[in-house]
């Protein structure tokens, strides 16, 4: 059924409702003038009634996305139709429990999706925020939930001395989502929300994009929930490094001989589905360092010192949860899976390329992820993907937790993939997220329906102010340690609490903190750049 919501400044809303959840659909935040242009606020409108029963455009993207997240899931759900558009992209999707008054003053959870800034939508089957929000109100852990559209690819990350001379800012789509978060900061008391009590959320390169924003010297919002992907495994180019991307753009678009301003206007003007399609993948959509939305300086060993000030969000900022997936880097292995190709010899060939002047070093690294010369490719394969999901997804999330100002609260997802594919058994990158929107419900278990419900569940007490477990003494995992883990529930395990960083309650090694002492975090991160570039 349809509900109608009647607000200060955006006039009346149609939702739709079924009782315990009402939601609202496709509501435009900001509007734009052409595809690169900066995101103008929506701050009131004018007119009949605001249909928000059905999904906004998506933002310009490959159109097999959503496939491509859901076969790496292993598990496929009903198909959506949605529209891309390029400047009506810009929309958000909101589910409160359907009593919800302005006078309800409900914590709110804003949610930047994943995709590796070049795919995503807020209106992916599997995105869906209703059950969600359901669940919340079943635990008597009600929140407002806002579920965001942001730029992507070359519209949301493209950037170049001739762009910016023309006007157009680096950063485009953490820039929408900072006025995503301003729309919310003034509108959603109307839906129940508490403006002052937002936790901003994402997964993977959503969780990145949490962390760029403790770049801002403004607050933001009260808490942030990082899963799987932070600035430091996502990490921004500097102007250099996007000056060759932009050159590289320019020859795939066929666009290398045409004056500055000829190349600016056919960006702006030529369809969509022909930017998208003529982009190759080695065309990075990464973040800029640009001094304004972004800052120079983001180290592990910047990021896991308390004394830092690199990130002013850690001021306003009160608390943080922050953790990983047991196998984060399959999505790697999946979207390119060439890499298995020679990968012990490749593998070995960039240990010791980086850890030159620290051969002993090099020689753990490879011992401890058993690799050899003739280690095969199929075996190989996952033994460094283990060596990246931990310098690449587990130590940041650690270095972030121990750097931490205020109170950091560790998870760990080690639920085992249920579906058949090549990551049954194990927790593949995305899967926490699938378990958390709760839209797998039918496809799971009664233990695996278990696991995700108390994940979602330990969510809204963190979005409540209430965590389910200790946070973590800041600067030390050696002392007052605790992380929250969830699964493998096929071994009986739903919930529990790991009381030491690494071994059997968290499953997780200590390789690379145990080589830290004498070759830094950013040392061995550079291990994975030379592995990718072959």
């Amino acid at each position: 059924m349809t509900t109608i919501l009647k607000t200060a400044a955006l006039g009346d809303i149609r939702g739709k409702s079924d009782g315990v959840v009402s939601q609202f659909l496709g509501i435009q935040y900001a509007t734009l003038k052409n595809r690169l242009a900066d995101a103008e606020l929506v701050e009131r409108r004018h007119g009949d009634i605001l249909d928000a029963t059905k999904d906004g455009p998506t933002a310009l993207s490959p159109p097999i996305g959503c496939q491509l997240e859901l076969k790496h899931v292993q598990q496929s759900l009903p198909p959506k139709y949605l529209s891309q558009s390029d400047v009506d992209c810009l929309n958000l999707n909101i589910a409160i429990p359907s009593n919800a008054t302005p006078s309800s003053n409900l914590p709110v959870l804003f949610f930047i999706h994943g995709g590796g800034l070049f795919i995503g939508a807020n209106s992916w089957p599997q995105s869906d925020i209703g059950r969600m929000v359901s669940l919340s109100v079943e635990r008597d852990v009600p929140v407002v939930m806002v579920a965001i559209n942001y730029r992507l690819g070359a519209p949301g990350f493209l950037t170049s001395e001739e762009l910016r001379d023309a006007g157009f800012n680096a950063n485009n789509g953490l820039r929408d989502q900072r006025v995503a978060l301003q729309w919310v900061h003034r509108h959603i008391r109307d839906f129940g929300g508490n403006p002052d009590n937002i936790t901003a959320a994402g997964m993977s390169a959503g969780g990145a994009s949490v962390t760029y924003h403790l770049h801002s010297k403004e607050p933001l919002f009260k808490r942030a929930i990082s899963m799987s992907g932070t600035c430091l495994n996502i990490k921004a180019l500097s102007y250099d490094e996007h000056e060759k991307n932009y050159t590289a753009a320019i020859a795939a678009l066929g666009l290398s001989t045409s004056s500055p301003d000829e190349r600016v206007k056919a960006i702006l003007d030529m369809p969509g589905s022909e930017l998208i399609s003529k982009l190759p993948p080695s065309i990075s959509p990464s973040p800029a360092v640009d001094n304004d939305i972004v800052l120079p300086g983001v180290t592990y060993a910047e990021i896991g010192n308390t004394q830092s000030t690199l990130l002013p969000g850690k001021s306003w900022c009160s608390n943080l949860l922050i953790g990983d997936a047991e196998m984060d880097a399959s999505i790697l292995e999946f979207l390119a899976p060439q890499m298995r190709v020679e990968s012990a010899k490749k593998f070995i060939s960039a240990v010791r390329k980086v850890l030159e002047s620290y051969p002993d070093e090099a020689q753990r690294i490879l011992d401890e992820y058993n690799i050899t010369q003739e280690t095969p490719d199929d075996e190989a394969i996952y033994s460094v993907l283990n060596f990246i999901t931990d310098i690449s997804f587990h130590a940041p999330a650690l270095t972030f937790a121990l750097g931490w100002n205020g109170n950091a609260y560790v998870y760990h997802f080690n639920e085992g993939n249920p579906w058949d594919g090549p990551w049954k058994g194990r927790a593949n990158h995305i899967l926490d997220v699938a378990y958390l929107f709760q839209n797998f419900q039918e496809c799971l278990s009664s233990e695996q329906n278990k696991v995700a419900t108390s994940f979602a569940e330990d969510f809204f007490k963190f979005c409540h102010g209430v965590p389910a477990w200790p946070a973590i003494t800041p600067g030390d995992i050696s002392a007052g340690f605790s992380a929250r883990v969830y699964g493998p529930s096929h071994q009986g395990e739903i919930t529990g609490v790991a009381t030491k960083a690494f071994g059997e309650e968290s499953r997780h090694r200590s390789v690379v903190f145990d080589c830290a002492s004498k070759v830094s975090l950013d040392r061995l991160a550079n291990v994975v750049a030379v592995f990718k570039s072959g």
